[in-house]
């Protein structure tokens, strides 16, 4: 807890210029983090979804042979 207040009174003493550039940059980085772990989890469901159907039919066509 005390890191989170040190870093508001090292925010607050920066020029107002640059705590609007540290902003922006912050919630910039935010969304990318956030729209790569959505994607990244997207694709790992859906891929898990293919190889389980796609593993059921195999095993499904080794069966009847």
């Amino acid at each position: 807890m005390k890191t989170m207040q040190w870093l508001k009174l090292e925010f607050m003493k920066t020029p107002g210029y640059m705590r609007v550039n540290i902003s922006l940059l912050t919630i910039l980085m935010i969304s990318s983090v956030s729209s790569t772990v959505l994607q990244i989890t997207r694709r790992v469901e859906s891929t898990s979804d293919v190889n389980i159907s796609g593993n059921l039919e195999l095993l499904k066509e080794r069966n009847e042979k």
